[in-house]
């Protein structure tokens, strides 16, 4: 007797707009606290991903870095026999330098007095020529005079010109400092020390200074892996030219190598033509035993 609808897809969406809002205020607060906690979740991971951003290929962070910068390395014991070992060829290469440099200071000392001599001599002449040209030109008539005059100020100012640009230049020859043993001995363990202190402590001017002599006299202490790595660290500049002197080094040994290998066949080859020489030498000695013993037979 009752007919009963079946809700059409209209229906059920009104249905349900009604039922959200007639929904308690507790179900909405709920959504609210979801989306935050998912927001929350969101940032957490982008926080990470951030701070596994900035590890560099060694698996660093910035801030490990910046503690490792500050931090003194410790020196092995290889390391620490090879500087040791190094010592007394430095400070001896040293001791040879500062003779070389001392002597050339004082044959540059007695050729600046004997050019001094010279000069003081060259001058008191060209007073006496001045003298001599002044009453000449007093002789001369005015327009000759006149003339001379103008290539007088000419020189002059060209003279004047040129000793300006000469006073820019500083010939000064600086007596070298001369240390003893136990003062090279002294810088040598401090350069050796300043390498080991942190990356981010600059090398002082004498640790530079002393290091660069190192570097130049005895090359050979920083083929040791760990010396040459500190060099390199402190003084990238440093360290290029401990890797220019490696490079030259396989270059020259390269180069008596090839010396050597040229040497060699250039004595095959001179082996190789005397021993044609000799061959050819004896055919014709037994060439001319038959030309002789044929001319027996024939008287």
């Amino acid at each position: 007797m009752f007919k009963f609808l079946t809700p059409t897809p209209y229906t059920s969406s009104a249905a349900a707009l009604t039922a959200r809002k007639s929904a308690p205020c507790g179900r909405q607060k709920s959504t609210v606290v979801t989306g935050m906690l998912t927001a929350i979740l969101l940032l957490s991971a982008c926080q990470q991903q951030a701070e596994t951003d900035i590890m560099d290929k060694g698996g660093q962070t910035v801030e490990q870095q910046y503690a490792n910068a500050n931090k003194s390395a410790v020196q092995s014991d290889e390391a620490a026999t090879r500087i040791a070992e190094f010592q007394p060829l430095y400070v001896t290469q040293m001791q040879g330098l500062q003779r070389r440099l001392q002597a050339e200071y004082e044959s540059l000392q007695a050729a600046d007095t004997s050019d001094s001599e010279s000069v003081s001599g060259n001058n008191a002449q060209s007073t006496n020529d001045s003298s001599q040209a002044t009453a000449t030109n007093q002789a001369k008539p005015k327009d000759e005079t006149v003339a001379t005059s103008l290539d007088i100020n000419t020189s002059t100012e060209v003279g004047e010109r040129d000793l300006k640009v000469l006073k820019s230049l500083s010939l000064e020859v600086y007596e070298p400092q001369l240390l003893p043993e136990d003062e090279l001995i002294k810088r040598y363990q401090q350069a050796m020390e300043a390498l080991y202190q942190p990356t981010a402590t600059a090398l002082s001017a004498q640790d530079i200074d002393t290091l660069l002599n190192i570097v130049t006299l005895t090359p050979q202490l920083f083929e040791h892996p760990e010396i040459a790595a500190r060099l390199t660290l402190k003084s990238p500049a440093l360290g290029r030219l401990i890797v220019q002197y490696q490079v030259w080094q396989q270059i020259e040994v390269q180069q008596a190598l090839d010396m050597q290998q040229l040497k060699q066949t250039q004595q095959q080859e001179f082996e190789t033509l005397m021993t044609k020489f000799d061959d050819t030498i004896k055919g014709y000695d037994e060439q001319i035993a038959k030309y002789e013993q044929t001319l027996k037979e024939f008287k």
